[in-house]
């Protein structure tokens, strides 16, 4: 496995020269369970080298979809029918259907609108703007990324001087879940209006739009389902750069839903917080220590709202407001949406997240808002649901903000 995947791997950096190149003659398969006994035995269905877009479930009737590569196609055919589970191609050759469903936007392209997905630079040009034309924003550079982009987030706060509790969203954590980029920004321009004035009275609001801006980047220009950094303090470098910054944080890591190989798309780094982008995080947290009271992480592979424990299949001592809450989120959301233990949940343990560590934190409330994925085509959400999306995620925030006021 260890020399498949530098094998693999050495392609990705030295061969790839077209957008893509990569996934040629990689399929993604509809996984589709039908009894308990096959969730159960799901773990036979994966390696460093698959990567699961949507995680199956039975229990919510939730069809998973996983991309294989073209030297897997076999093994992985063989494994769906040893266990009964139907072989399903949804997507025959996964670089000619990204190549039909481009939606990446060049540095020049049009004005920034909740119309389409834009580029780090243009993001960060927004995010100035904002600023210069509200005295409540404040853009904070934490630091530079592996490829040496600035790393920042935005402050958003009234006039009052007393230290008020603080609400912390990340967004893009995953850097093909390019959905909760505009679902973050628009949660800014929503504490700015006039009817929303009591939310900003009542918290300090730090927003991260853009966690992983160097595998964002790399999703417009290189390969679109990156997961990843892109540093290169691994044993195999710039072979397979990066690390998933969502299994990066000290808690229980590397131990479940993870992996010690540089080139899976769950790599862990080469210890906690090896990345910059989780250090930023994890020092947000500290410094505005016990005042953070709520920690949300939208992410793109609902309908779900999750809170902790993802890495073990137990609630936390504050279950009770945690479900009762996250209840009220997902119906303002819609019917189909799904709260629970994230473990539980989506049935599968995952460690070193961000919602959890914020949790062991000892911040009172965290979940993950995880926002519907396109039925046909998950995370490549088309830019006409958008406007759906990213309203459906600011209810989930401010009723969220609202329940903790009153």
């Amino acid at each position: 496995m260890y020399w498949h995947n530098f094998l693999v791997c050495s392609l990705v950096i030295i061969s790839v020269s077209a957008k893509n190149e990569l996934y040629s003659g990689s399929k993604i398969y509809n996984v589709k369970l039908t009894s308990p006994k096959q969730q159960e035995t799901l773990s036979h269905l994966k390696k460093d080298d698959v990567d699961f877009l949507r995680y199956p479930s039975f229990k919510h009737n939730i069809t998973g979809r996983a991309l294989v590569p073209a030297a897997q196609v076999d093994w992985f055919e063989e494994q769906l029918n040893s266990f009964g589970i139907p072989v399903d191609i949804q997507v025959h050759d996964v670089q000619e259907y990204l190549m039909r469903k481009d939606h990446s936007q060049s540095e020049s392209s049009r004005s920034f609108a909740f119309d389409g997905y834009y580029r780090y630079e243009q993001i960060l040009s927004y995010l100035n703007t904002v600023q210069e034309q509200n005295s409540n924003v404040e853009v904070i550079e934490y630091g530079k990324t592996a490829q040496n982009r600035p790393l920042v987030y935005a402050k958003i706060t009234n006039d009052d001087t007393n230290a008020k509790p603080v609400i912390i969203i990340e967004a893009g954590i995953i850097p093909r879940e390019w959905i909760t980029i505009p679902a973050a920004i628009n949660a800014i321009n929503k504490l700015l209006e006039v009817e929303n004035a009591k939310l900003l009275n009542a918290f300090d609001w730090i927003v991260i739009p853009v966690l992983n801006p160097d595998g964002y980047e790399y999703t417009h220009t290189d390969l679109r389902y990156w997961t990843k950094t892109l540093t290169t303090s691994s044993h195999l470098q710039s072979v397979c750069p990066g690390a998933n910054i969502n299994r990066n944080f000290d808690i229980d890591w590397l131990v479940s839903g993870s992996s010690s190989s540089p080139c899976s798309p769950i790599y862990s780094g080469i210890e906690p917080f090896s990345e910059i982008e989780s250090q930023m995080v994890k020092n947000l947290l500290e410094e505005y220590g016990d005042r953070v009271r709520m920690f949300l992480s939208l992410q793109n592979n609902g309908p779900f709202i999750t809170y902790p424990w993802q890495f073990d299949k137990a609630a936390t001592g504050a279950f009770r407001l945690h479900h009762f809450l996250g209840r009220d989120m997902a119906k303002s959301i819609g019917s189909e949406y799904v709260t629970g233990v994230g473990s539980v949940t989506t049935d599968e343990r995952i460690s070193g997240t961000s919602s959890d560590f914020a949790q062991r934190s000892g911040v009172l409330y965290s979940f993950n808002i995880n926002l519907k994925q396109d039925e046909n085509d998950d995370v490549l959400v088309p830019e006409s649901e958008i406007p759906r999306a990213i309203e459906e995620a600011w209810r989930a925030i401010s009723v969220a903000a609202d329940s903790i006021i009153s």
